[in-house]
């Protein structure tokens, strides 16, 4: 009889374990993840002049453009409908910044097909931001790392690793890795809850 209830004991015990293991880490609950079309404000005061020569990389949808702003490149910078020679540029739903205006030296150049929305920026479970990275994508796995993960607090970022696959749903889940996991192999990723994405 002891032996029997030792063995029922093991089995709830293993039984248990394997719930845990599939329950995203993420100490945070999310009961559905928000997907949103982002729209950014006209700001007024800051007007800047560049160009855009194409389409962003960062923001796969129409209407977003990678343009060259004081020497640099600001990617996306979003089209205003109502204004044809304005753009918004560096404008961030996550951290909720408005951007500035860029005033056209250059007409924009022609869509070259309808582009799909992916996603662009996302809130983890975690609290930490993931943004579309731009530049040549680390590997983790031989499959690219596209987004770029850190946590916000006050004035201060801190890295909190890269994104590799989301997996949609009525909560999507993120694949993160840690840094050190770039350019490895093997290397298990934490299923991360979602809680929004902009596109």
């Amino acid at each position: 009889m002891k032996g029997k209830s030792l063995l029922a004991s093991f089995v709830l015990m293993l039984c248990a374990a394997s719930a845990r293991a599939q329950v995203p880490v993420s100490p945070l609950v999310v009961s559905q993840t928000s997907v949103i079309r982002f729209m950014p404000a006209v700001t007024s005061g800051d007007v800047r002049e560049g160009m855009c020569w194409t389409e962003s990389i960062a923001v796969t949808r129409s209407g977003a453009w990678r343009c060259m702003v004081d020497n640099g490149i600001s990617d996306p910078c979003f089209t205003i409908p109502a204004n044809h020679d304005q753009l918004v540029c560096g404008a961030d739903p996550a951290l909720k910044t408005d951007g500035f205006v860029l005033k056209l030296t250059k007409p924009l150049p022609k869509s070259s097909h309808p582009r799909k929305a992916e996603p662009w920026i996302f809130r983890l479970a975690d609290n930490s931001i993931c943004e579309a990275m731009t530049g040549t994508l680390p590997a983790i796995n031989g499959e690219p790392a596209r987004w770029s993960c850190a946590i916000h607090i006050r004035d201060q970022v801190r890295p909190a690793g890269v994104v590799t696959k989301l997996t949609p749903g009525e909560i999507w889940l993120a694949d993160k890795f840690p840094e050190r996991a770039i350019g490895t192999q093997g290397a298990a990723p934490e299923k991360v809850p979602v809680k929004a994405i902009w596109e």
